[in-house]
């Protein structure tokens, strides 16, 4: 594969992601009906001693929460299903890749970074694809959606939330900045703590012949103390940004609740509508923050799909891959005749690697043979 990218991995499940995306759609739309309803109930029924007017926007205000559970569980069972589908894929894809790469590529490569692509990488992505993609999804909706309804409310009260925005926005970028190279790094050195793990516990015997156990455990410590202090580096960045979110929204509150209470006062704004007002700008950051949050998830999955990716880029050192023999096509007695094997030559020239020139050799039936040599 020379690219391997979200939308090559997506290939072929067009379909169940948009029926996905549009329960997605309807759940972000039904989220934001409850402010309205209550302005109504409010304004209509509280303000005017008119319980129907109350009851009507309760029962409305039912019905909305009612679907938007029926489009959440659609939504979920829907992405779940087509997420496990996917990563089925991927596993038959990468284990078909490591059977077609020569023992060179295993020689040169630690068997636990091996085991990360189809553990740790492959859990990444089913994070991701599960539970962060939609979530995204809502989020971006929810945010414009809210956006929208600000302006259409009240664009006096909608310009004094929107001053918070510039602010935040650089914050935003200044996480995702210092976020990204944290989480690589993390990502790298988890690499290299299974990898040490998978060696050790492959050769234990041999740690305990030569009484190596103090040695091993001082270096597994030093991987794990450095993946450690790279996890929370990141941590430290979501201790700070998320915080900071929910400050700039009670900031925001709290200047809309001056302005919209002297706005009652004088007659231009109605107490409904500065309920409403209110509610919206806890939607309005809600997303912010959970974008936040899948941006974790987003830039682990990330990370993942380009290791996984250069897995599936490395091309085999034998040229393509021999077809796997039918052992019971093969009866009788088999020779082998001045044969020969090379190893082909590298990208730009050489010449070819002789492993073996004029093998004669006949095996009988129900003998076994191995062929031992420098791979």
């Amino acid at each position: 594969e020379e690219s391997y990218g979200l939308r090559r991995l997506l290939r072929g499940f067009g379909r169940p992601l948009a029926v996905a995306f549009l329960f997605v759609a309807a759940d972000a739309g039904l989220g934001l009906l409850l402010p309205v309803l209550i302005r109504h109930g409010i304004d209509e029924g509280v303000n005017q001693l008119a319980l129907g007017a109350v009851w009507t926007a309760a029962g409305l205000a039912l019905l909305a929460v009612i679907a938007q559970w029926a489009a959440q569980t659609a939504e979920i069972r829907k992405t779940g299903r087509t997420g496990e589908r996917v990563l089925y894929a991927l596993r038959l894809k990468i284990f078909a890749q490591l059977q077609r790469l020569g023992l060179d590529f295993y020689e040169r490569e630690l068997t636990g970074r091996i085991m990360t692509r189809m553990t740790t990488d492959v859990d990444a992505l089913s994070t991701f694809l599960q539970t962060g993609l939609v979530t995204a999804f809502v989020s971006v909706v929810t945010f414009f959606g809210i956006m929208g309804v600000l302006l259409a409310i009240d664009l006096q009260l909608a310009l004094v939330v929107f001053a918070t925005l510039p602010v935040l926005i650089v914050g935003t970028y200044f996480f995702r900045k210092r976020s990204v190279k944290a989480y690589e790094l993390a990502r790298e050195r988890v690499s290299t703590v299974n990898a040490d793990l998978q060696e050790n516990v492959a050769g234990l015997r041999i740690v305990q012949a030569f009484r190596r156990e103090p040695t091993t455990t001082r270096r597994f410590t030093e991987h794990s103390d450095s993946y450690r202090r790279a996890r929370l580096k990141g941590q430290w960045l979501i201790s700070v940004y998320f915080p900071f979110v929910q400050l700039l929204a009670s900031v925001a509150a709290a200047a809309v609740l001056i302005v919209g209470a002297g706005r009652i006062e004088a007659g231009t704004l109605t107490t409904g509508a500065l309920v409403a007002y209110l509610l919206y700008i806890d939607l309005f950051f809600a997303p912010v923050q959970q974008l936040s949050q899948v941006f974790d998830g987003y830039q682990q999955a990330t990370v993942s799909l380009g290791r996984i990716q250069q897995l599936l880029r490395e091309k085999p050192s034998t040229g393509r891959a021999a077809e796997p023999l039918d052992v019971l096509s093969l009866r009788g007695e088999i020779a082998f005749e001045d044969t020969g094997f090379a190893y082909r030559p590298a990208e730009g020239g050489g010449q070819a690697e002789e492993a073996l020139t004029g093998v004669d050799l006949r095996i009988k039936p129900g003998e076994t043979v191995a062929f031992v040599g420098e791979t």
